[in-house]
């Protein structure tokens, strides 16, 4: 008869994954930044101070030769 009949669902592999199933997470400390206004890598650049920040400016003027 089938009823008296036992099929184990899991099999080996799955007793193998339940064995060595993986610790609970941690709680999270901080809140989560789900959407960032700028990349996370740009606030090292904002950071410069842009008025005491030294800069080299060089300004070429090219004039046409009027001729004779």
């Amino acid at each position: 008869m089938i009823a008296d009949t036992v099929i184990d669902l899991v099999g080996a592999i799955g007793h193998a994954v339940l064995g060595t199933l993986m610790p609970a997470r941690r709680m999270r400390l901080g809140p989560r930044a789900v959407k960032r206004p700028l990349s996370r890598y740009a606030y090292k650049s904002i950071k410069v101070d842009r008025h005491t920040y030294k800069a080299t400016i060089s300004i070429d003027i090219l004039t046409s030769d009027p001729g004779p």
